[in-house]
């Protein structure tokens, strides 16, 4: 049996406002000629299949489209909610595609046999993002810490509820395990977003133990956690953002069989459009620009730069020269950057940044440190707890 681990779609998602539609579509089409080829007999999206909870229509048809043509293949779908996607979008139309053997768990079931699909070959755990609902109940007068501990033991207390069931049924048959969540010690990036406020459902490895490979979701970065090759994040399969360009992107592909170890491998996905950031003087601009479009020359799609201009006085015309410079080199500035003074004074940890590139913890963070409570006081501790709870909350109500 051939199983196709993917994750971190993001459907629907923007970069600097500009929408990625022609680049999941390129990956889609890849992905279903690479099923068809290596004749895979089911594929695991493990979360974020879409970029929010309520995604553009383009999204949806993309997502539509692509099962529907699965369904002419042989491969059977294991779709699992993430943090970014709605259980209840997801779900929706869940008994009409498991008509084309498209299994959609959006949120944990209650009865712990429903999260298992059984193979000749395997038994395959549905585990989808776990919601502090599905995982502890609140209790007034817990500390901070009290509620990292109970939030973590909740997570890992649901796998072995689930890896209990695989076991009583599996009868030689490797268990593979599914998530999206974030386990300890993984190398993150900017364009995820914390799975609990504040990273406090974060994992250990031994959650998983027992498990013969498990598929996750959620960071971006195609990596195993804690040396485990057998757990393993598939990453997304585009770039989202512009600090993950030095780790090329990857799916897994897992041979299975009754009473053998499960092996896997990583295959490239494919680079259609050239992400890139850069920093020049006024004066190196048009050759910057031109360097970049020709390392781009193996892309079908236009090439999309973050800029730095280094000059600390730059011309009062800089935008539009940038602009005609990128036209004529072929490339696309997403985001232009003019580099200031420096300044012997910090006046915040805010300074020199954007809205959209702070989160509202680093709001929260800056508002205690004006009203003088010090990150190593209790009262600091006990703010920033209610506060994650508070947060987490809402994100839940969001994306319910």
């Amino acid at each position: 049996m051939l199983i196709l681990h993917t994750a971190d779609w993001h459907l629907g998602a923007r970069l600097v406002d500009h929408e990625r539609s022609a680049e999941h579509q390129c990956f889609l089409q890849w992905l279903l000629e690479t099923i068809q080829t290596r004749q895979v007999d089911l594929l695991i999206v493990a979360g974020d299949i879409f970029d929010s909870a309520n995604p553009p229509q383009t999204a949806l048809a993309q997502y539509y489209r692509f099962l529907a043509a699965l369904s002419g293949t042989n491969c059977a779908v294991l779709i699992i909610g993430g943090n970014h996607d709605s259980a209840a979008t997801l779900n929706a139309p869940r008994e009409l595609l498991r008509s084309l053997r498209v299994h959609v768990h959006g949120a944990a079931p209650a009865d712990s046999t429903d999260a298992l699909l059984e193979f000749p070959d395997a038994i395959v755990c549905a585990i989808p993002f776990l919601r502090e609902r599905d995982v502890r109940t609140a209790e007034a007068g817990q500390t901070h810490d009290e509620i990292v501990a109970s939030l973590r033991a909740g997570i890992k207390a649901h796998y072995a509820k689930i890896l209990a069931a695989a076991q009583n049924a599996a009868a030689g048959r490797p268990i593979i395990g599914t998530g999206h969540l974030t386990a300890v010690g993984v190398t993150s990036a900017t364009s995820e977003r914390d799975i609990h406020i504040g990273n406090l459902g974060a994992v250990g490895a031994d959650c998983f133990d027992g498990y013969d490979y498990v598929a996750l979701g959620h960071i971006h970065r195609p990596q195993c956690v804690a040396r485990r090759e057998s757990v393993r994040y598939a990453g997304s399969p585009i770039f989202l953002a512009f600090d993950e360009v030095a780790n090329a992107k990857q799916v897994v592909i897992l041979t299975v069989n009754k009473n053998q170890p499960v092996t896997h491998e990583a295959l490239p996905v494919p680079l259609w459009r050239k992400l890139a950031s850069a920093q020049c003087d006024v004066a190196s601009l048009v050759s910057t620009l031109q360097r970049l479009k020709d390392e781009a020359v193996s892309t079908i799609l236009t090439p999309w730069v973050e800029l730095t201009i280094s000059d600390t006085v730059a011309p009062a015309d800089l935008d539009p020269m940038v602009r005609a410079a990128a036209a004529a080199a072929g490339v696309q500035v997403l985001k232009l950057v003019r580099q200031k003074s420096t300044t012997p004074f910090v006046l915040s940890p805010l300074a020199g940044r954007e809205l959209h590139e702070t989160t509202p913890q680093d709001i929260f963070a800056e508002k205690l440190r004006r009203e003088g409570v010090e990150p190593s006081s209790d009262d600091y501790v006990a703010l920033m707890g209610t506060f994650h709870e508070l947060l987490s909350h809402m994100q839940e109500v969001t994306t319910a």
